[in-house]
């Protein structure tokens, strides 16, 4: 499995020149280091694994983000595959773990998961500033969820926002209808 960290590193728990290099400028992350030791663990029992790239950990207070690559998740996953349990126990955060993918839908329904999205409505709005000879609207993308959804968000909806737009790269806002 491609993680943050070779796989030299992960199995002896020692971090090579690289990986420490890494490490020390803040390019990886401790978790980044515990997620790899799992993901070597994890492969010795699910060979079929070998092929799968954790591209990106992102991690806020209330849960820890695993961003894989496209058909990745299928691996790792479902059935008696229990990657994200396994990461769970040893981090001690809920762990999601998201395909990266170009459609704007489908990272928005990981992120707000376990809630029920209603909708998700995109909107052009004329733009604040135009300048001459730029378009003048903008688009904005509003997701729409039921009131009795509130209780079921994964965290913050300020850190849910913000996770949309680092993930999806999509300025969003959330109505309760």
């Amino acid at each position: 499995m491609k993680t943050a960290i070779c796989a030299f590193c992960a199995q002896t728990g020692m971090l090579c020149k690289d990986c420490q290099t890494k490490l020390n400028s803040g390019e990886i992350s401790d978790t980044d280091i515990q997620i790899s030791k799992v993901a070597v663990e994890f492969e010795k029992l699910h060979p079929n694994v070998s092929n799968v790239a954790i591209l990106n950990t992102i991690e806020n207070s209330e849960f820890i983000i695993i961003l894989v690559a496209p058909g990745n998740l299928r691996f790792l996953v479902g059935g008696t595959l229990d990657f994200h349990n396994r990461l769970e126990r040893v981090l001690k955060k809920p762990v999601k773990i998201l395909e990266k993918s170009k459609n704007k839908r489908k990272a928005i329904d990981g992120i707000f998961s376990p809630a029920l999205i209603s909708g998700i409505n995109t909107v052009f709005v004329p733009a604040r500033n135009p300048k001459p000879g730029q378009i003048s609207v903008e688009e904005e993308t509003i997701v729409v969820l039921s009131p009795d959804e509130k209780i079921r968000l994964p965290g913050k909806l300020e850190d849910l926002i913000e996770l949309v737009k680092l993930i999806a790269g999509v300025d969003i806002r959330v109505e309760f209808r």
